[in-house]
């Protein structure tokens, strides 16, 4: 019988991805700790090898052998490496802090303070099987958008203003209320009633596009089951309630950026950022709406070394003020190394480079203060955040001491087979200071799904380190019980 697997990609909308400060102790190596959040992230959120890929106990056990592994090999690896030696990995591993100090705010902030009306909820549960079918197209400011309201204004549909400009069939997507749509999009289709044939816009998004839709109909999906209505419930409840959390935590950041004025160098900015766009933008062939992949490389921010103008004549000039102080390119980009760039918009054109740039800007110094304001209410010390920090060095610290142990030996997919006995001899080793709840490990449940889990709009989008690939062994034969 052939096996087959879905490989999903999946982008976690959301602003800022939630970071609940609950979570429950799995097992303890030395002084590290796993949690059950841990467990399940490192299983379901990244792609696991054929030898524990699937649900069952034993692979279960395979799975956390691994990650009490990785905390071996990083607890053997801290005498042979001092983190002062990677000044890059230092750098990334401050921006993932405060990545998580940002998250718990909006969770803080946001996500605790969201109540859902039960009137709403009744709502949006009748609209929330409703998908529609609706043909859009996005379009430059300027002489196309008159043209465009002139066109409908004529009585003229979408689809032949379309193939009258482009020559091409119009776009066609369908719709559902669950999909991450622009506020805009929710609310012309599922707060109200549009009619078939509906034309939806002109609109303006907040990377600065404009884009026009029409309705070319709908289906309602209904689920009679009692647990396809459970599941629905569930899922309206939880989708409400992170659109509720971002409307309050922009008001948060509304409260927080009061007062703060940015102010750029438009001479200094010009100049730069026509210097950074001519690094990617090399010919003058590249079509308008294709992505730069030497730019953005599959990713959604700019790596320290890509934003680097051709010469250094722009270190010492001031790029932006903020309420008066000065930040020079070279303070903006040295931030840059623990705060990679977040463009709202990934598709754009040469033309568009400017405009998307002094946005990301913007946003890169809205982070910047959001995370002072973490830090003034002291949630680098939260032991969520540590935790985070902790399962990044320690993937690391694993990583490095692997390679110098296997090194010359070993591709990826013999190296749990050849480090099984050196994984056995270091259970052994720390088998005194090796806990596990075994009670809690039992009622964990995963999928045999693989997945590959990024979140969108953050400076670093992987959500967790890929997964300890370090043993396969899957026998529990060592360590002590705890509840």
């Amino acid at each position: 019988m052939c096996r087959y697997f879905i490989l999903l990609i999946v982008l976690v909308s959301c602003t800022k991805e939630k970071i609940t400060p609950n979570y429950n102790v799995l097992a303890k190596v030395g002084d590290r700790i796993i949690t059950d959040q841990d467990f399940i992230r490192r299983a379901e959120y990244t792609i696991r090898p054929d030898y524990c890929k699937g649900n069952l106990y034993i692979h279960k056990k395979i799975i956390l052998n691994n990650l009490i592994a990785e905390k071996l090999l990083a607890i053997e690896a801290m005498p042979l490496f001092d983190k002062q030696d990677f000044p890059s990995f230092q750098n990334f591993i401050k921006g993932r802090k405060e990545q998580s100090m940002r998250q718990l705010l909006y969770y803080d902030k946001g996500y605790s303070k969201a109540e859902i009306d039960n009137n709403e909820l009744d709502y949006y549960y009748k609209k929330a099987g409703r998908i529609f079918e609706v043909e859009y197209f996005s379009y430059p400011e300027g002489e196309f958008a008159d043209s465009l309201i002139s066109a409908i204004n004529d009585g003229f549909s979408l689809k032949e203003i379309y193939q009258a400009t482009i020559n091409d069939s119009i776009p066609t997507r369908e719709v559902g209320w669950f999909d991450p749509n622009n506020e805009i999009v929710n609310q012309a289709l599922f707060l109200n009633d549009p009619q078939k044939g509906q034309i939806i816009g002109p609109a303006r998004l907040d990377d600065g596009s404009n884009f026009i839709m029409q309705v070319k109909g709908w289906t309602d999906q209904i689920d009679l089951s009692e647990t396809g209505g459970n599941e629905r419930l569930e899922k309206v409840i939880r989708t409400l309630k992170e659109r509720r959390a971002n409307d309050i935590f922009k008001k948060y950041i509304m409260d927080v950026m009061s007062g703060k004025k940015i102010q750029l160098n438009q001479n200094v900015f010009i100049e730069y950022a026509n210097s950074v766009s001519d690094h990617f933008f090399t010919t003058k062939d590249d079509k308008e709406s294709a992505i730069a992949d030497a730019l953005f490389k599959g990713s959604e921010f700019l790596e320290i070394s890509d934003i680097k103008p051709l010469d250094k004549r722009f270190q010492p000039l001031n790029l932006f003020s903020i309420n008066g102080d000065s930040w020079t390119v070279n303070d903006f980009e040295i931030a840059l190394k623990s705060h990679p760039l977040v463009f709202r918009k990934k598709r754009m054109s040469p033309s568009e480079f400017s405009q998307q740039f002094k946005m990301a800007i913007v946003d890169f110094v809205q982070d910047h203060f959001l995370t002072l304001k973490a830090y003034e209410l002291n949630m680098h010390e939260n032991s969520i955040v540590k935790l985070n920090e902790s399962l990044w060095v320690d993937s690391f610290m694993a990583y490095q001491s692997a390679k110098i142990l296997m090194a010359g030996k070993s591709d990826d997919f013999s190296q749990p087979i050849l480090m099984k006995p050196i994984i056995d001899d270091l259970q052994k080793k720390y088998n005194n200071e090796i806990f596990i709840n075994m009670k809690l490990f039992e009622s964990i449940q995963i999928s045999n799904v693989d997945m590959f889990v990024t979140q969108g709009n953050v400076p670093y989008p992987i959500v967790v380190p890929q997964f300890p690939s370090y043993t396969n062994d899957n026998v529990l034969d060592y360590g002590s019980t705890i509840n």
